[in-house]
């Protein structure tokens, strides 16, 4: 198991009640994978299965079919519209 840095942004943090979670995770899945796992450990966490969540790993956009790796320093998700 890998401990990850997992980042909340925009509405998404206010909907999850917080801005960062500490994930173990059995590394490589899939970023739905994750999103998934997630859903399920955190208590407001099902806002990462909504429409139009966007995500990164390592600071580069990602989708749902891409695999984290074991290398992973942080994963990020985020509404469709966040400003800035």
């Amino acid at each position: 198991m890998s401990k990850v840095k997992v980042v909340f942004f925009a509405s998404l943090k206010e909907s999850i009640g917080q801005n960062e979670y500490v994930a173990e995770l059995a590394l490589p899945l899939s970023l739905g994978e994750l999103k998934q796992q997630l859903a399920n450990e955190l208590d407001k966490g099902q806002a990462l299965l909504e429409k139009g969540i966007q995500s990164s790993i390592d600071f580069e956009f990602a989708r749902d079919a891409d695999i984290v790796p074991e290398s992973v320093h942080e994963v990020a998700f985020f509404p469709p519209v966040t400003g800035g």
